[in-house]
């Protein structure tokens, strides 16, 4: 799991590369912002069931990732064993070099951010800038001050695109998903985003 380690430290900090899968069709996609938990923060009693069904668990208690799973065994995230407490998501896209597995999160079942907040999204280069209205300006300044040396995930219909530690406060109601593989990419994402957008 070292080598997978390592690779999850360049995940970290960048929207995956590849194909999006979000719809652009016209079926509105979910989209949230939401806190994690540290797999030091979750129950035992929780771990332990995650271990008897094949999730491999991170050893380092005091990262967001709490581990890893197989494409095989995704169907273990739409279980509710802690209803309201916290809900498990997974990356998009595998995270080692051999694409088998997938990060896992814990977080928070409310979004901070979600659909309504968002003003729009664009396209800069690889990358898309989503800028939210007031009030979802507002909730990512106090998200950013509650969450600085943490990890957020941005969740889109139930999987995690991105991954970002917070360093500081964010005030300009800006938020960036960065080094996507392409502009087709970002473009794809951009107008998911802005297709879900409530007026």
């Amino acid at each position: 799991m070292k080598t997978l380690n390592l690779i999850i430290v360049a995940f970290m900090f960048v929207f995956c590369s590849c194909n999006s899968g979000t719809k652009t069709n016209g079926q509105k996609v979910t989209f949230g912002i939401n806190e994690t938990l540290k797999i030091g923060e979750l129950p035992n009693s929780f771990i332990d069931s995650l271990k008897m069904m094949n999730i491999q668990i991170n050893s380092n208690l005091q990262q967001s990732i709490i581990g890893y799973i197989t494409i095989n065994d995704t169907s273990i995230l739409e279980m509710e064993m802690y209803p309201g407490k916290f809900k498990l998501v997974k990356t998009y896209y595998p995270v080692d070099k051999d694409k088998k597995y997938y990060a896992i999160f814990a977080c928070v079942p409310n979004s901070a951010i979600d659909n309504s907040h968002i003003k729009r999204a664009k396209v800069k280069s690889n990358n898309v800038e989503i800028n939210f209205k007031m009030e979802g300006a507002k909730k990512w300044a106090e998200l950013t001050k509650k969450n600085i040396g943490k990890t957020v995930v941005f969740i889109i219909d139930n999987n995690v695109y991105a991954m970002p530690e917070i360093n500081s406060e964010i005030r300009n109601g800006q938020a960036f998903i960065n080094n996507l593989d392409s502009e087709t990419i970002a473009k794809s994402i951009s107008a998911a985003l802005n297709s879900s957008k409530s007026n």
